[in-house]
């Protein structure tokens, strides 16, 4: 990123850099070897450019060398990195079935919890519905025992009365006699 100072004449551009790999340096310093090798070399024409290819051949040699150990370090290392993750989705899934059956047991076992004690209430209200029945009829033949008692003692009430006049009146009156209330 280039920034730029505003308080003098002259730009000055600053480049930042983030971090990288290194195979661009490394390239780099091979090629400004190579040329500082040119300008320095004492020998011939031919016998350099003979030791420029050796150089930038063993150079090549060593690039694909650096190349080919980076490769196997990326792959060993995306291996690992396979292996870690399929052992981590393994115990992700392991964990989920058993938290999924141990959700699916609390929850079997509270449906027959709660079926369990659905039957019961249903058994203790049939069971009150059988005995309010019950008393229902006890006290529908007690009430019709109460009622027949009470009639039975109304009738004899109103006959008592009549038997009293009659007694009074003696053995001689007839039922022409005995005009009255009754």
């Amino acid at each position: 990123m280039a920034r730029y100072s505003d308080s003098d004449d002259d730009r000055v551009v600053v480049v930042e850099r983030e971090g990288g790999s290194g195979l661009g340096a490394l390239l780099l310093g091979i090629a400004i070897g190579a040329g500082a090798a040119l300008l320095l070399a004492p020998d011939s024409g031919e016998a350099t450019r003979a030791r420029i290819r050796r150089e930038a051949r063993r150079a090549s040699e060593k690039a694909r060398a650096i190349v080919d150990d980076v490769t196997d370090d990326l792959a060993d290392t995306y291996e690992r990195t396979l292996e870690r993750v399929e052992r981590g989705v393994g115990r992700a899934r392991a964990s989920v079935r058993e938290r999924a059956r141990d959700v699916s047991d609390t929850v079997s076992s509270k449906a027959r919890a709660v079926g369990d004690a659905v039957t019961d209430r249903a058994r203790d209200a049939a069971d009150a519905v059988d005995a309010g029945r019950v008393a229902a009829r006890q006290a529908k033949a007690e009430l019709e025992r109460a009622v027949e008692e009470t009639r039975r003692a109304y009738s004899e009430a109103r006959r008592a009365p009549r038997m009293a006049d009659d007694l009074a009146a003696g053995p001689d009156a007839g039922p022409a006699d005995n005009v009255g209330p009754a």
